[in-house]
């Protein structure tokens, strides 16, 4: 019986890829750099939210105030500001000028045309409380009615 024996050539070639070191250690660095980003991030979206409801709020408060006062202090102003086609902002109910995040309030008369009190004066206000910077674009607005 004849035996053949074969050789095994080893092969010269490198091995291509990573190995399973490299890849455990490339994953620990990206978890440990990851998790402070990740805290950051979350920082600061929590921190613009907190700040949006907390203006909104400030909005909420200053329309509560200007609704806690009696219906015919509300109608004065608008007696004084210039009837139902005025949009010029009450000092008397405002904050002060040249206060940051001033909170302007703009009171006029819904229905009616005349700044005199008349047969065709609804009696209903219309009341505003915007933030001056921003404009009326994203106020607080409600009717206000002398018998509600």
């Amino acid at each position: 019986m004849n035996l053949i024996v074969t050789s095994c050539k080893t092969s010269n070639r490198q091995q291509t890829g990573f190995s399973y070191v490299e890849v455990l250690l490339s994953i620990v660095l990206i978890a440990v750099l990851l998790v402070p980003a990740m805290q950051a991030l979350n920082n600061a979206i929590s921190g613009s939210a907190s700040n949006i409801a907390a203006r909104q709020l400030n909005l909420r408060n200053k329309m509560e105030e200007v609704l806690s006062k009696p219906y015919s202090t509300l109608y004065a102003v608008t007696s004084a500001t210039g009837g139902n086609t005025s949009t010029s902002i009450s000092t008397s109910l405002s904050d002060a000028s040249g206060v940051s995040n001033r909170r302007a309030v703009t009171i006029y008369r819904y229905d009616n045309t005349s700044n005199a009190l008349s047969a065709t004066d609804t009696g209903v206000l219309f009341v505003s409380v915007y933030y001056e910077a921003e404009g009326s674009a994203n106020a607080l607005n409600t009717l206000v009615g002398q018998w509600w």
